[in-house]
């Protein structure tokens, strides 16, 4: 039996979803080893063009209605509730595409560095781009590198990537500072080490959970590898703020929530490990989470 590996994709009023999956298990080796869970937040539109979801049997929708959603990491926190103890879990969006093989890629670049000595490592990457209407001759051949580039209020923010040079000359994966949500493979036990935040409403989500993957003894590894495609443009979907009129509520009270995990001051399973510290997580990406307001 292969390996299983928990998917988790939170989709909201997406209409790239259904091709994403077709995708997903098309152009997987073994797509019997996936486990997919998604939750569906949908919109009137979104529930008259689903097609019949039979078609995938090893694909488990939460049907959420849109004006009920509460954002893409409370539907990430629904999504993990449904853990089952597979050996690996990765993280999606709702708008991919993949190589052929990808899951066979992945997990070989897993093993490579177990057999390296690193006892948890977490392959995370903002995969390149595609568009979906010059779908497959819009697809974009690199790997990214993911660098801090913005900060709010001195609050370390937003992140980018940064095509690598020469990147097919590569023979094994590249330490990570930062992680991507839309591209994340570890072991199943991160569901439970790491668990999203579902008070994180949105931005900056990707830093915290760097954070406290490394504080966690986890080690960020980006893929050497092309694996799949991202769908950055958001013509095809329709953002969570848009719908919810007191989102600025929910991304103050998230900006507060950060604020207090970059200070070490989170209680509970959202705040930080005890495998390593918040400075050695500062001294390993080379920055500060919160810059002075001089600096900032």
């Amino acid at each position: 039996m292969a390996e299983r590996i928990f998917v988790q994709i939170p989709a909201y009023r997406d209409r790239e979803l259904w091709a994403t999956l077709h995708a997903l298990l098309h152009c997987a080796a073994q797509p019997q080893r996936l486990r997919v869970v998604v939750c569906w937040q949908y919109g009137p539109e979104e529930l008259a063009r689903a097609p019949d979801p039979a078609r995938w049997p090893q694909v488990e929708l939460i049907r959420v209605a849109a004006q009920d959603s509460l954002g893409v990491n409370w539907a990430r926190h629904l999504i993990q509730q449904r853990y089952d103890g597979e050996p690996y879990t990765l993280w999606l969006d709702s708008h991919h595409r993949f190589v052929p093989g990808w899951d066979e890629r992945v997990l070989a670049l897993y093993r490579t560095l177990q057999e390296r000595g690193v006892a948890r490592p977490v392959l995370t990457a903002y995969l390149p781009p595609y568009d979906p209407a010059r779908d497959p001759a819009s697809r974009t051949e690199t790997v990214f590198k993911i660098a801090l580039n913005e900060r709010r209020a001195g609050l370390a923010f937003a992140l980018r990537g940064h095509a690598v040079p020469n990147w097919r000359r590569l023979r094994q994966p590249l330490p990570a500072h930062y992680a991507s949500l839309h591209f994340l493979l570890a072991q199943g036990r991160f569901c439970t080490d790491v668990p999203i935040d579902p008070a994180l409403y949105f931005f900056a989500d990707e830093i915290a959970i760097a954070l406290r993957a490394y504080t966690h003894g986890y080690d960020l590894f980006h893929p050497h590898q092309l694996l799949g495609w991202h769908l950055y443009d958001r013509a095809s979907r329709v953002a969570h703020w848009v719908d919810h009129s007191d989102w600025r509520r929910q991304h103050e009270a998230s900006l507060r929530r950060l604020a207090a995990l970059y200070r070490g001051e989170l209680p509970g399973v959202y705040g930080l490990g005890k495998q390593r510290s918040l400075p050695d997580f500062e001294s390993y990406v080379g920055a500060p989470l919160i810059a002075a307001p001089e600096t900032a």
